[in-house]
């Protein structure tokens, strides 16, 4: 076998006076701003536009939202989840003073590891310290991300609830970094009596006694940020066992990131090099790879497998797949209705892929499986798609995945979801959803 090598890759016009002008001329064009709500504040521009949740259902959302990170989703739903409530935008109509919800949006970032995100989401809202939920999202983001003083700040101004666990240890932490270590013990003993926490009080007791914090802890903002403060040190259990959130502050990626293959992959494994250097986002690797492929002679690299890799870097890349799917729908044929070479052909045609009208004839009696989902709810996701509604479409396809779980859609349902969100815009998800299945049909 060969080894494969790859390489590192102002000026003013003025009009001339006039004495008379049109009515149309004078006319002022009035454009009404709409004023912002709980769900305007965002992290960063998504490209989502604020016209997100436009003509959406506010029922559907509160039905929704709550129930994301009850079960585990895949890498794409994850994607599409964080993108979603990551964009500033005003929640769809009837939900824009929801807090409740506003609180909901902010904890599902934090569940799926986007920290700075969710802090974004909540800290504009006016007042957040009247809602408990929003007020404990606010402060977890703040210690997550290092602002101990506003998550300090969070907690002085809450007034309901202030009794409860949560904001007794919190008070606890800021009285201690304070200087005032008679309350904070005080308050860390009011905490205990509502059920110990062992590794709080461990780390608490610490910093009260200046003494040794034992093994750092992260398994919430408040054991991060006296992890922190006490210069605790983490073995990779601790690590592991970090949320998603603070796992992504601490290693620099979320959880779920794909890293490039390992060098001695490309020898070993090229195919399957090729394939992580697609999930880790560098095509040109994988291309350079590719090319090598139709060169070398590899043994066991049959030409299905390069048709996937074709298909992989098409769908990544948002390149046509021109013949690619017409490979794939002969591949098909050929290899019976288990071949892998069906559910690629489907996601290929769910982004849009042509096909000749002999490939078109064959592709019409494939058998994709079962679809996993209601019928009611994929001709929801269909309306939604064909109207418009980036927002109500990007949740029915969150509902689909959940119910899935961490398996993911079947490759009836997978395929019906990446047409649905290339149709409603969303064109970027669409093909992560579909690299996510093809993916999956190769094993990586």
């Amino acid at each position: 076998m060969r080894t494969l090598s790859v390489l590192a890759l102002g000026a003013c016009l003025i009009a001339p006076s006039v004495t008379v002008q049109s009515a149309a001329a004078q006319s002022v064009e009035v454009t009404t701003l709409t004023a912002p709500d709980v769900f305007s504040g965002g992290a960063h521009d998504t490209g989502l536009g604020e016209d997100l949740w436009r003509d959406s259902s506010a029922q559907m959302l509160r039905r929704v939202l709550p129930t994301l990170g009850e079960r585990p989703l895949t890498p794409a739903a994850r994607g599409l989840a964080v993108r979603l409530f990551s964009t500033g935008a005003n929640a769809p109509t009837g939900a824009g003073e929801d807090r409740a919800l506003a609180a909901a949006r902010g904890r599902t970032l934090l569940i799926f590891g986007d920290a700075a995100a969710a802090n974004a989401s909540v800290e504009r809202i006016p007042n957040l310290a009247a809602e408990p939920a929003l007020a404990e999202v606010a402060a977890e983001t703040a210690l997550i991300t290092g602002d101990d003083n506003r998550a300090c700040a969070i907690e002085a101004a809450v007034t309901e609830g202030r009794g409860e666990a949560y904001w007794l240890k919190l008070r606890a932490y800021c009285q201690a970094i304070s200087g005032q270590p008679d309350a904070a013990q005080l308050s860390l003993t009011l905490a205990n009596e509502k059920g110990r926490d062992k590794v709080f009080t461990r780390l608490m007791t610490a910093l009260l006694l200046n003494g040794d914090p034992g093994e750092a802890a992260y398994h919430n903002g408040l054991e991060l940020a006296l992890s922190r403060r006490l210069n605790a040190t983490a073995d990779d259990a601790a690590l592991e066992a970090a949320t998603p959130a603070i796992h992504a502050v601490l290693t620099g990626r979320r959880a779920g990131d794909a890293p490039p293959p390992p060098p001695e992959m490309l020898a070993s494994d090229p195919l399957g090099a090729a394939r992580l250097f697609v999930r880790a986002g560098e095509l040109d690797q994988a291309r350079i790879i590719r090319q090598a492929l139709i060169k070398d002679d590899m043994p066991g690299v049959q030409t299905l497998d390069l048709d996937l890799l074709d298909a992989l870097i098409a769908a990544a890349s948002g390149e046509a797949p021109g013949p690619v799917q017409d490979a794939l729908v002969v591949r098909a044929v050929a290899g019976g209705r288990k071949s892998p070479a069906i559910p690629a052909a489907l996601y290929l045609a769910a982004l849009g892929a042509p096909m000749d009208g002999e490939a078109r004839d064959a592709f019409a009696w494939f058998d994709a499986g079962k679809s996993g989902t209601p019928p009611a709810r994929l001709a929801a996701l269909q309306l939604a798609a064909e109207r418009g509604r980036k927002g109500e479409t990007a949740l029915l396809v969150l509902s689909i995945c959940a119910d899935a779980g961490a398996a993911g859609p079947t490759p009836a349902d997978r395929a019906v979801i990446i047409a649905a969100l290339r149709k409603a815009g969303l064109e970027a998800d669409a093909r992560a959803f579909a690299v996510e299945g093809l993916l999956a049909l190769t094993g990586k």
